[in-house]
Order: structure tokens, then C-alpha cells, then sequence
């Protein structure tokens, strides 16, 4: 008499297989995930430089810190920002705020 099916070798051995496959799918999902959330992060980072770069800025989120510099650039203002994350990313980010000229049109 024949008997069908696997063997007990064989089904351990798929099975050993199988959590080797699960183990890499789910440590490459892990890093696709944490480089999401860094880039979210860096996108982050920069949109709040943006925001800080203005003379009147809004407040930032708890855990982020700036350091602003407002210095007077002949006619302009110059506004220069330096931005940390929670994370500890940073990024600098300068703007020039010059004021518009006025056309004499009457």
C-alpha cells in the first residue's frame, strides 16, 4: 500500500521556509516604513523652517526648537533660521525680506 501526502522531513523543511520568507517580508516592510516616516519627518523640518523664516511666525509643535536671527540688511531684513527636530534632524534655511518699491503712477 502507497501512502500519499508529504512526509515529516519535508513538511519541516516548508515550513522552516515559510517563517524564513515571513521574517524577511515583514523586516523589508519595517524599513519601508521607517524611511516614510523619515522623509515625512525631513518634509516636516523644512515646512517649519519656511513658517519661521517669517517675521511673524507661528508658535512650533512641543519638542522642536529654533534659533532665529533678525539682522538688518541694508534695506532689507534678512531672517535667518535654524531649526531641530524631536528626532534631532536639522536643517538652516535664510530668507531676505525686501520691501516693494513704490511706482509713482497718478
Amino acid at each position: 500500500m502507497q501512502q500519499r501526502g508529504f512526509s515529516l522531513p519535508e513538511t519541516l523543511c516548508s515550513l522552516v521556509l515559510f517563517a524564513v520568507v515571513i521574517i524577511l517580508l515583514l523586516n523589508y516592510h519595517r524599513g519601508l516604513q521607517q524611511g516614510g516616516e523619515a522623509q515625512w519627518q525631513t518634509r516636516q523640518l523644512w515646512r517649519y523652517a519656511l513658517e519661521q523664516t517669517e517675521p511673524e511666525s507661528p508658535p512650533l509643535p512641543d519638542g522642536w526648537l529654533v534659533q532665529k536671527q533678525q539682522i538688518s540688511c541694508g534695506d532689507c531684513l534678512c531672517i535667518s533660521v535654524t531649526i531641530t527636530s524631536p528626532q534631532r534632524r536639522f536643517g538652516q534655511l535664510s530668507k531676505r525680506i525686501c520691501p516693494l518699491p513704490h511706482s509713482n503712477q497718478e
